[in-house]
Formats: C-alpha cells, sequence, structure tokens
C-alpha cells in the first residue's frame, strides 16, 4: 500500500459529546443515553463519552510528539465550552501552528478572553448559530466582543446548517451579513425528516453497501475519553482499536490511509473528511469537502487563516453579499 504524507491534517478534540441545545435537526442529543439517528432505521448511539480532566487534556496535548505535523487543533464536540475545565484547557494547550474552538458560543466569551489573556495565548472561534435556542442579539453581541479582541475566526466568522423547508437559516444569513460578517450557509449532511441528504445512498449511512474500500482521512479524531481514532465514524462505533490516548500520553502514528471494511455502515460525520478509493481500481469513489492535500493553494488558505486577517472577513462579506 502507497503511503499518502502529503494531506493537510487537523488534530479534532471533542471535549464532550454533549449538547445544551436540542436542535430538531441535530443527530447530538443532549441526553446521550437515547439512541442518535443519522439514519432512520439505524440507532447509534455515542460511545466513549467518559469525561478527562483538565489537567490530562493540558499535559496530554501539550505532550503529543507529533503535534508539529497538525496545520490546526480544533476544540469541538458537541459543545465543547461544557467541559468543566474548558477555559483552561483551551487557554493552557500550546505548541500547535493554530488553536480553534468550534462552539455554539452558549459561554460566557469574556471568561475564554481573560484565560487566553492570562495565559498569553492565541484561539480562533469559530461559532455556529443555533436559531430554535439563542436570539440574533445575543449570539451578534458576543461575536463582536470576540471580534473586538481579534478572537472571532474571520475565514469562517460564523456558520448556520442550510435546511430544506426552513427559512430561517438563510434570513439570519442576510441579517448578519447586513451586520458586516460573512456567514457560512453549510449544506445539511444527514437524515432529515425520513430523507437522506448530502452523501451518495450507497455510500456513507447505507447499511447495505457495506463494501470494502481504501479511505484516506484529513482528520485525526480524539474521543472525550481520550482515544484517537481515524475518522468521526469511529468516534460513534465501539471496538474500534484506538492509536494511543491523548489523556494516558499514549502516542502511536496514525496512518493516512488504510483499507474500511464497512464502507456502507460508517457514520456520515465521516464523509466531509475523508476521500475513497477502490480496492481495485483505486479510482476515487467519494471525496469529501474538508479533504485536501497540503498543496500550494492550501498552504496559503491555512496561513490566512492562522493569521485571521480581518479584511478576510470584509472580502467574504462582499463575496455573499454578490452571489446571494
Amino acid at each position: 500500500m502507497r503511503k499518502i504524507n502529503n494531506l493537510s491534517k487537523i488534530l479534532d478534540v471533542a471535549l464532550t459529546r454533549s449538547c445544551n441545545y436540542n436542535c430538531s435537526w441535530c443527530n447530538q442529543r443532549y441526553d446521550l443515553t437515547k439512541p442518535m439517528y443519522d439514519m432512520k432505521d439505524s440507532p447509534r448511539l455515542i460511545v466513549n463519552n467518559k469525561i478527562r480532566s483538565g489537567s490530562e487534556w493540558i499535559e496530554g496535548l501539550n505532550a503529543n510528539p507529533w503535534k508539529d505535523e497538525y496545520d490546526k487543533l480544533v476544540f469541538s464536540g458537541g459543545e465543547p465550552s461544557l467541559h468543566q475545565d474548558f477555559f483552561d484547557i483551551v487557554a493552557n494547550v500550546k505548541g500547535y501552528k493554530s488553536k480553534i474552538v468550534v462552539t455554539n458560543l452558549s459561554f460566557d466569551v469574556n471568561k475564554l478572553i481573560s484565560a487566553c489573556q492570562a495565559a498569553k495565548t492565541h484561539v480562533i472561534v469559530q461559532p455556529s448559530f443555533h436559531f430554535e435556542f439563542v436570539s440574533f442579539d445575543t449570539f451578534l453581541g458576543k461575536m463582536m466582543i470576540l471580534d473586538k479582541y481579534h478572537m472571532l475566526s474571520h475565514f469562517i466568522p460564523a456558520s448556520i446548517v442550510d435546511l430544506p423547508d426552513r427559512k430561517e437559516p438563510r434570513n439570519f444569513a442576510n441579517k448578519f451579513r447586513e451586520k458586516g460578517y460573512g456567514i457560512s450557509v453549510y449544506k445539511f449532511e444527514g437524515y432529515y425528516k425520513g430523507k437522506f441528504i448530502y452523501a451518495d445512498i450507497k455510500g456513507f449511512g447505507s447499511l447495505g453497501d457495506l463494501r470494502s474500500v481504501y479511505c484516506s482521512s484529513c482528520g485525526h479524531f480524539v474521543c472525550p475519553n481520550g482515544d484517537i481514532v481515524f475518522c468521526p465514524s469511529d468516534t460513534y462505533s465501539d471496538g474500534n482499536k484506538p492509536y494511543g490516548n491523548i489523556c494516558d500520553k499514549i502516542y502511536k502514528r496514525i496512518e493516512t490511509r488504510r483499507v474500511c471494511d464497512y464502507y456502507g455502515a460508517c457514520h456520515i460525520s465521516s464523509a466531509s473528511w475523508i476521500k475513497v478509493e477502490s480496492l481495485e481500481t483505486q479510482n476515487v469513489i467519494w471525496k469529501g469537502k474538508n479533504f485536501r492535500n497540503r498543496n500550494l493553494l492550501n498552504l496559503f488558505r491555512m496561513y490566512f487563516e492562522r493569521k485571521n486577517y480581518r479584511w478576510l472577513a470584509k472580502i467574504k462579506n462582499l463575496y455573499n453579499n454578490f452571489f446571494y
């Protein structure tokens, strides 16, 4: 099997899979004792939601011998701010090229700003607007505070999921743009009201297509218990052999390409991060929107994202106002 070493890679750390919202379209529910659904006939439980302490995360991530290989470290969930040591973790993990928090912005942003200032570190926040649970004015106010301290992402100032039968996402996106923020409206991924959206029905999330394929991943994912796994699908399935454990300081080099024998049973969240190829012909079967090689174009992209220039927001807002 040939090796692939030129992928643009991220390390995505799920501090918890819990969420304090319960959006009608989301498959990551508040109550983790109940099945979650990304297909109408396929209940999936989120596994390994054991919470590790802040000191375990800080020490383990800082000691990671391969942290220089990642273009960015992402704190995600669920909602990462639900971790009791969220502010300490985000502020005191250091040595990565960039740190990004993907969040619903339900926490006190001033506490995050203070923690990062005290630790003399920089964090970029990419908020997601969940219109069923938060008011526009409250969310916008928090964005503006983060913007003042240069902590709001100017590459993705905020995002909203686009739903096929709801007008709110586009309407709110226009309101944000009127305030000068180039909001990203992204396509919904998964099952919504009985209809499968995003990936080929004979691919991700299709239990009737359990073929073996080559799989390459641009993301390495860390479960709430610290286990490092190959792709998002592995965080939703029992029985996967982890590549070490961050919190236990067990580090193993993660392969960038492997054989997957359960393509079709993979969780839909995997789709955007990986490339799937035929075992026989090595022809591409699927290539996700977040799968990128570390070529010159993406090196520039990552550089500008890390620098977080404010003029990126202005250009993106002008672009969105023109095309939408």
